[in-house]
């Protein structure tokens, strides 16, 4: 008898455990979803944007009844800009906590190594890093687990030579960038090859790794280079440090590249000598009227104005929450499947499309800005003829 109620307690111990289970991944009253960003790392800044971001549109949805009834609940992890961190975060998201998606961070590096364990786990991951080895396998195949919601490397870089060449006159370009980052790697290959393409030259190449600090003696070289324009698709502390000792060595060249010349740079460089004469592509225009919603929400709860990570925060989730409504079942491959499927859905970035095939935005256009004696300068909207 003891045996028998001990087999019975046990079976029922396991079905409460499997409908706890089945509530924690959204089968009960809420959704969870993972949300794993640097809040303490080099990327910090960046991180904690998405997040407030990405809580503006949890909060909201919430607020109009959730998604199909469910709440959700999102779960934040610290990645400290640490690879090994965001692994055991990833890992305890989608184990322990039963989360059936994730918002991954605007870091390449990182999502590269998420990668092979998010097919592995079948827990999707829909994130801002541009490397398209994330999203796409080496024989050309989607990362069946990965999702890219802007531009990726490719498209971007050639935004930015486009630019370079066709706009602003320059064709003798001197490179400097972190040959130890996945996203600056990224922006380098497509850029060269646009340029040698169309009738530019790269006259340096010169580089640095994460952890220096004295970029003097490369910025020297490319002073004495010829070069007409600086081409640096860096983050966004290395870029200040970029800009403060270009000015210490007397380099007064235009410097072109990435997002992480976007606020809060020029305010963190705090030298409008310095933060000058610089281009970068955005993916929006501080003017256009479906930011206005998510800029107000945002100033009113973090009484700070919202910087680019801070929409694209917002529109992963807006993306996933409109996979989770189109999914029969709230689970990591059914939500896959609808991520797949996303189309023509309006974000405050603008109307994003995934492309089954790669599993990045299709047809995304870029505003490109200008950094002026510290202020940030629209200059209009450009997309490269290849791309139209």
């Amino acid at each position: 008898m003891k045996k028998i109620v001990a087999v019975v307690l046990s079976a029922v111990l396991a079905i409460g455990a499997l409908n706890l289970t089945a509530c924690s991944a959204g089968q009960g009253g809420e959704i969870v979803i993972g949300n794993v960003q640097d809040l303490s790392g080099p990327t910090s800044v960046l991180g904690k944007a998405v997040t407030n971001g990405a809580q503006l549109a949890v909060e909201k949805i919430n607020n109009n009844g959730g998604i199909n009834g469910k709440k959700i609940k999102m779960i934040t992890y610290d990645t400290k800009g640490d690879v090994k961190e965001a692994i055991n975060a990833y890992n305890r998201l989608s184990g322990q906590d039963k989360a059936v998606v994730v918002a991954g961070p605007p870091v390449s590096n990182i999502g590269l190594a998420l990668a092979p364990i998010a097919n592995q786990k079948k827990v999707p991951i829909v994130g801002s890093f541009i490397d398209p080895r994330v999203t796409v396998k080496e024989d050309g195949t989607a990362q069946p687990y990965m999702f890219l919601m802007q531009p990726s490397s490719d498209q971007y870089s050639q935004i930015l030579a486009s630019y370079t060449l066709n706009k602003l006159g320059k064709k003798k370009i001197a490179m400097f960038y972190d040959q130890s980052n996945a996203f600056a790697v990224s922006l380098v290959k497509p850029f060269v090859d646009y340029v040698k393409k169309n009738g530019g030259q790269i006259v340096l190449e010169t580089t640095y790794i994460a952890g220096d600090k004295d970029y003097k003696t490369q910025l020297s070289k490319i002073k004495e280079s010829g070069a007409e324009v600086l081409y640096a698709p860096n983050y966004t502390q290395d870029n200040v440090l970029t800009v403060k000792q270009a000015k210490q060595v007397g380099l007064d060249l235009p410097i072109v590249g990435g997002l992480d010349y976007a606020a809060p740079f020029a305010s963190m460089v705090n030298d409008p000598v310095a933060a000058d004469n610089i281009y970068f592509a955005n993916n929006y225009s501080d003017t256009e009227p479906q930011l206005k919603e998510v800029y107000d929400a945002y100033k009113a709860k973090y009484n700070e104005d919202p910087i680019n990570k801070a929409y694209l925060g917002y529109d992963k989730i807006l993306i996933i929450a409109e996979a989770i409504k189109n999914s029969g079942k709230i689970d990591g491959p059914s939500i896959q499947s609808q991520l797949e499927k996303i189309k023509d859905l309006k974000c405050t970035t603008g109307v994003i499309t995934i492309s089954p095939k790669t599993h990045a935005p299709i047809g995304l256009s870029m505003v490109m800005y200008k950094v002026e004696k510290g202020q940030y300068k629209d200059m209009g909207r450009y997309v490269p003829a290849e791309q139209k």
